[in-house]
């Protein structure tokens, strides 16, 4: 409580960043968790959720980056209809830009992989055919990454 002050989000966030460094670990043996505590005390946190979640956007895989800050400028929630118009639209606009000719097959199913990987790190949410931010800080971190 002390690192998050209490914070759901950032609690989550913390749990699931000591996870992924192996700093947090289950054991079957003792059927117990186990955390490393020096090292969880060692580790930074930032004051601000939204530095937080920009960090962990930016290790995303590019693409996945692309389609967090894509939603973020729709806004917080979109459909998969929606999502796949503008996904067309930029396809056709660097397709233009390089001089390559349309694809006539459907790439856009490999960009909804991308906001499915979102969904499953915890920053997306799928409901039906509509993607939203599983936080409102995690859209306003994502639309700060944008370049103005």
């Amino acid at each position: 409580c002390k690192k998050t002050g209490g914070n759901p989000l950032f609690v989550t966030q913390f749990l699931q960043s000591l996870w992924d460094e192996g700093l947090l670990v289950f054991s079957l043996e003792d059927n117990a968790w186990k955390w490393d505590a020096d090292a969880s005390d060692a580790k930074e946190i930032f004051d601000d959720v939204g530095v937080l979640m920009a960090n962990k956007i930016r290790q995303l895989p590019i693409g996945c980056q692309y389609a967090i800050k894509l939603l973020a400028c729709v806004g917080s929630k979109c459909n998969e209809t929606i999502l796949q118009l503008f996904m067309r639209e930029e396809e056709g606009l660097h397709d233009e830009l390089s001089g390559k000719e349309r694809k006539s097959s459907d790439d856009s199913n490999d960009q909804f992989m991308m906001f499915d990987f979102a969904v499953d790190e915890g920053l997306l949410q799928k409901e039906g055919r509509n993607y939203n931010f599983a936080h409102d800080q995690i859209q306003h971190a994502a639309y700060s990454l944008i370049p103005e």
